[in-house]
């Protein structure tokens, strides 16, 4: 079979637009309406004359047939109802990261601030839902297992309605398939599929932020696909109004999780290619007509979503008033936004001569001290100084207080000391002399032991690299005496001249001699310890984590007066400096999430379903919620990929050397809407990739469902050869006909059979509802390497 030369072509292109209306009337539709059909980066801009239609076309279809799309679209609904809404009231326990996202829910509805690396939209769109049932915040997620019904929660009523967003997504899969030409029997096969994937399930009926994310996702892309067919009626109503949608749905997607950027990158590749090609001299369009469209786009797919993404998180800032755990991220301008936040009830100047306690900013512990040594050796053999112990303690008590100490200028330190001990009345400007400062050298008095704070070259006990802490006697050595000097540095000071303030001045103790700074973290020392946190002096001095703040003075309190002169004098933050400082903290955060963790996976595994992560469990009754896709689905979306590429390909090939193996319209809406859907394939998947951070199976979800979408492609390629007899045109048109073939129909039923036999199969590891027995759980151990809980 041989294709059309140009000339051919458009001849009979020619005689084909005087009968296009008389065609359209006999069978709903023209060919003209069908090539444009296939949706985004589907069709040409002419019709195209190269399939003759079927002598069964014209005959009047039955009512089933004719309104089939609308009932298969309700079957889809129902089936996405079901399996998501099924015993959503179980487990009554918090599952997985709902000790995260039900958490920050509680938050908003307690207005106390918090920090997380992801935009706030799904969040507040949760704690939405929780406030609509008269949910307070009262409970705070604390840990995976905690039982909802004892602690008054209503989670149901919170699980249903994220669980809302999940029930939408395979319709909007069905409806951007019918949108984009493909036939009732391919858009309802792919939307079946999405709808019995287990993993889809598991995520979609949690209180999680994935399902709200990936709707909105699915709602850009579909919003886009009918603002594409409308491209020859640019700047109607319907145009503006789907182009609108686009921009609103991806800033909606992007305010979930920033993944909505790979959203966002799709879009706007579909976009240039657009651009690309009314910008063609011979698609007649003007210099000012394609300025228009650029405009037009440029606002409503760039500016609009940045809009949106600002808005929401001015909402953030405007419900989330008072302090919270997220403070501390947090610089202390920002944190002196927040009500009742300790810098604007106690922000004191700290003098020489203050008994001070030290706090460390990120873990919460009291640097601290005691008569106890350090063991002779530790349990690794190396020998330590058997120095006196300096330890972050959990709780602030007698041994946590310290007084700073001039390095220099002892004896008129003294002087001073002794008329302040005796109560005498200090001048304003001897006062303002023993104010401490930025970048001054000092020494810290332990108040309980009378020794004095000192590093030196002996490594600490649990961290090799770092220096040990320890204390000195005031009748030091010289060499004991420069170990012992430490110098004070202010994060953000401006000039040395800054004071240091209680609660508001994050601080840096780095030594004068070795220039490492005091840090620790959160590894416990052995039971000679008393299971503090670890003191040492870490050699990157500038790194957040040697950041300390002095909390209090001891015996100081602030009057009323002194308080309301906190607040006149709390420096003013806009919404745009708070924005910037938070962008800044989520993007280092995120990227600083590289802790190994026992379920995560790399991305080359994660279409071939090696593996999943476990949500929960409960060892008595061996019940266990294990997120793993349907490795019906997965599997055959693999192959489906594959098959694609090769197909693209051979015609391709074929198409060089002037053979065709199927129609022209029928191989551009593979290569077209085939390839927009690719790429919305890789482009929700490669970037993973690049990316340091830990990552696991849920991170794949979106490129799943795309994934899912390709069978579509597929299924479509291969059982509907006549593309104008059972495409649709829009979903809920008129279908002219719903099955091809015999092999068409058993093979709907055969894929969607047997995906909802392994969506069965593995629905008691996906709901957690059912105990299996241990030759249970390994049955379903399909490969070796789901590391299921109860296997003995």
């Amino acid at each position: 079979m041989s294709v059309d030369g140009p000339s051919q072509l458009k001849e009979r292109l020619l005689v084909k637009s005087k009968t296009k209306a008389k065609d359209a009337n006999a069978a709903g539709d023209s060919d003209a309406q069908q090539a444009d059909a296939g949706g985004a980066m589907t069709s040409s801009d002419e019709g195209d004359g190269s399939i003759r239609r079927s002598s069964s076309s014209s005959r009047k279809a039955s009512s089933l047939v004719r309104k089939s799309s609308v009932y298969a679209l309700v079957l889809v609904l129902a089936v996405s109802m079901g399996t998501r809404f099924w015993r959503i009231w179980d487990p009554a326990q918090v599952v997985f990261d709902e000790v995260h996202f039900g958490k920050f829910a509680s938050y908003y509805l307690r207005r106390e601030y918090y920090f997380d690396v992801h935009p706030p939209l799904a969040k507040m769109v949760v704690a939405l839902g929780g406030w609509l049932v008269g949910y307070d915040g009262h409970f705070l997620f604390d840990k995976i297992g905690l039982d909802y019904m004892a602690n008054g929660v209503p989670f149901i009523a919170m699980r249903a309605w994220v669980a809302g967003f999940g029930v939408a997504i395979p319709p909007l899969v069905y409806l951007t398939m019918a949108e984009s030409g493909y036939a009732v029997g391919a858009a309802t096969a792919t939307a079946l599929l999405v709808a019995l994937d287990n993993a889809l399930v598991t995520q979609g009926r949690l209180i999680l932020l994935d399902n709200i994310m990936i709707f909105f996702m699915l709602a850009a892309v579909y919003s886009y696909v009918r603002f594409f067919k409308l491209r020859y009626r640019a700047f109607g109503a319907q145009w503006w109004l789907w182009l609108l949608a686009t921009g609103t749905m991806l800033g909606c997607a992007v305010s979930c999780k920033m993944v909505g950027l790979l959203t966002i990158s799709l879009v706007g590749g579909a976009v240039i290619y657009d651009l690309w090609r009314i910008f063609d001299i011979r698609r007649g369009s003007t210099l000012s007509d394609i300025g228009r469209h650029f405009a037009a786009r440029a606002g409503a797919l760039i500016a609009l979503p940045a809009m949106l993404y600002l808005v929401f998180f001015y909402i953030h800032f405007a419900v989330l008033t008072r302090t919270g755990p997220g403070d501390a991220y947090h610089s202390s301008r920002f944190q002196m936004q927040l009500i009742d936040n300790p810098m604007t009830k106690s922000s004191f100047d700290v003098h020489y001569g203050d008994q001070i306690a030290i706090k460390h900013r990120s873990t919460g512990v009291y640097l601290d001290s005691s008569s106890a040594r350090y063991p002779l050796r530790y349990e690794d053999q190396r020998i330590s100084s058997q120095g006196q112990q300096v330890t972050g303690a959990p709780a602030l008590t007698n041994t946590s207080f310290w007084m700073l100490r001039p390095a220099a200028d002892q004896v008129a330190f003294q002087s001073y000391m002794t008329r302040r001990i005796a109560g005498e009345e200090i001048p304003d400007e001897e006062s303002q002399r023993w104010l401490v400062r930025h970048s001054d050298r000092v020494q810290l008095l332990h108040v309980n032991t009378t020794t004095l704070l000192r590093t030196h070259d002996v490594a600490s006990p649990l961290t090799a690299t770092h220096m040990e802490f320890t204390t000195v006697s005031l009748n030091q050595t010289a060499k004991e005496f420069a170990d012992a000097v430490w110098e004070i540095r202010i994060e953000g000071a401006a000039t040395n001249a800054s004071v240091v303030q209680t609660s508001s001045s994050f601080l840096r103790l780095v030594s004068a001699q070795h220039a490492v700074a005091m840090h620790t973290h959160k590894k416990k020392l052995p039971d000679w310890g008393r299971a503090h946190q670890e003191i040492n002096g870490n050699k990157k001095p500038d790194e957040k984590a040697n950041a300390w703040v002095i909390p209090l003075i001891r015996g100081r309190s602030a009057t009323d007066d002194e308080r309301a002169a906190m607040k006149r004098k709390i420096p003013k933050l806009s919404f745009i400096d708070k924005f910037i400082e938070l962008q800044a903290l989520m993007v280092k955060h995120n990227n600083a999430l590289t802790s190994v963790h026992p379920f995560q996976s790399a991305p080359i595994t994660w279409p071939l379903l090696t593996r999943g992560i476990s949500f929960w469990t409960d060892s008595k009754a061996r019940k266990q919620i294990y997120l793993l896709g349907n490795p019906v689905g997965w599997w055959l979306s693999d192959a489906c990929i594959l098959f694609y590429v090769f197909a693209v390909v051979v015609l391709e090939l074929c198409r060089r050397r002037n053979f065709a193996v199927v129609d022209s319209v029928r191989h551009r809406h593979l290569l077209r809407s085939g390839g927009f859907i690719a790429s919305a394939w890789l482009a929700h998947y490669f970037p993973f990739f690049m990316m340091g951070r830990s990552l696991f199976l849920h991170h794949y979800l979106p490129a799943a469902i795309f994934a899912y979408m390709m069978f579509g492609v597929a299924f479509q390629f291969l059982f509907f050869p006549e593309y104008q007899r059972y495409s649709l045109r829009r979903w809920n048109a008129s279908a002219r006909a719903l099955v091809p073939s015999p092999a068409a129909l058993l093979a709907f039923v055969l894929i969607v059979a047997l995906q909802a036999v392994s969506f069965v199969y593995f629905a008691p590891i996906s709901y957690g509802s059912t105990s299996l027995t241990p030759e249970q759980v390994r049955a379903r151990m399909v490969l070796s390497s789901y590391d299921l809980h109860f296997q003995k």
